[in-house]
This record gives structure tokens, C-alpha cells and sequence, in this order.
């Protein structure tokens, strides 16, 4: 009896091993910019100037935050206006997929 017990808990702890590792238990992650969309609405009209924009080629190492910050473009604006403004300029591209060598357009505040 202790033997099927010992067997039963085995597989039991192997098909939550298998579970956890397939599906996973955590429900899924939302980004925390959606606690911050009444945020946004208010940053549109601050995102009006984004019409203008500086157009700059990647380098290696090179962030979106980086280069706001070497520029000075905008560091007096919120980083999710920064982001927003970024990828409404850049045909929705989210900055994590910048790319070395490739040129991209960042936003210019007045």
C-alpha cells in the first residue's frame, strides 16, 4: 500500500512538473501601461508637438531612452508619452524592437 501511494505521489508530482512547465500556473502578465491609460488621453494633447521629430540611426548599445537622453528631445516628458509618441511615429514599432543600423524617427518637444 505504501509502495502505490509513493508511485501515485510520484506521478502526481511529475504531472505538475509537466503543467507548470507547458501551460505554467501565473496568470498572464498585462503591461503596466494599461494601469496608466487615463494617463494617456491626458498626454495627447502634450503628443500634439510630435509632429516634429529628429530621425536618428540606431548604434550599438542604443536605447529609446538613451538617445532621448543624449538629445535632450524630450526629457521633460513621461516616459509613456515618450513611448506612445515613438511608436505612433514609427508605424506602432514597440522600442524593444529597434534594430542596429536602422533609422527611426523620435520625437521632438518644444
Amino acid at each position: 500500500m505504501k509502495r502505490l501511494l509513493l508511485f501515485i505521489s510520484f506521478c502526481f508530482t511529475l504531472f505538475i512538473i509537466y503543467f507548470d512547465l507547458t501551460t505554467g500556473t501565473l496568470p498572464p502578465s498585462h503591461p503596466p501601461a494599461t494601469t496608466g491609460q487615463p494617463t494617456v488621453p491626458a498626454s495627447k494633447p502634450a503628443s500634439a508637438p510630435s509632429a516634429d521629430y529628429k530621425e536618428i540611426t540606431m548604434k550599438p548599445g542604443d536605447t529609446l531612452l538613451s538617445i532621448i537622453e543624449t538629445e535632450k528631445v524630450g526629457s521633460n516628458q513621461p516616459i509613456e508619452t515618450i513611448i506612445s509618441d515613438f511608436q505612433s511615429l514609427n508605424e506602432e514599432l514597440k522600442p524593444e524592437n529597434m534594430q542596429i543600423g536602422k533609422t527611426y524617427k523620435i520625437p521632438v518637444y518644444k
